[in-house]
């Protein structure tokens, strides 16, 4: 059952819940956004110029399995984000952990990079 939400004004754009990933009910989710950084440095070691590339984010999430889940590593991942986290146009598994349990659903745990740029394999 979806859960019913009361706000006040203080709190009207909060966000709840996880986003949606397909074929996962996604339990966990986080993002860490980072970028690139080249540093050019003096004869004394000093920073003298800083280059700042394209951001990067990170993404960890775990979750139940659902039939239709088929995620690989070095394939892509097909996320919907709710409010105001907006992914890159690219978004790639890098790790993938499935951990089975007497008495449990099947879970998985997923790292992935997103990336702004859109790319496909070739």
């Amino acid at each position: 059952m979806a859960a019913t939400l009361y706000r006040s004004s203080a709190v009207s754009s909060a966000e709840y819940g996880t986003p949606e990933v397909s074929g996962m009910i996604c339990t966990s989710f986080s993002v860490n956004e980072t970028a690139g950084l080249t540093e050019v440095k003096d004869s004394v070691g000093g920073v003298v110029a800083v280059a700042v590339a394209e951001p990067i984010q990170e993404l960890s999430l775990e979750g139940m399995r659902t039939g239709s889940f088929s995620a690989t590593v070095g394939g892509l991942l097909s996320v919907t984000m709710p409010g105001s986290v907006d992914l890159g146009a690219t978004t790639i598994v890098t790790g993938l952990t499935s951990n089975f349990a007497a008495e449990q659903f099947e879970t998985v745990s997923l790292t992935a990079r997103s990336y702004q740029t859109a790319m496909s394999a070739s």
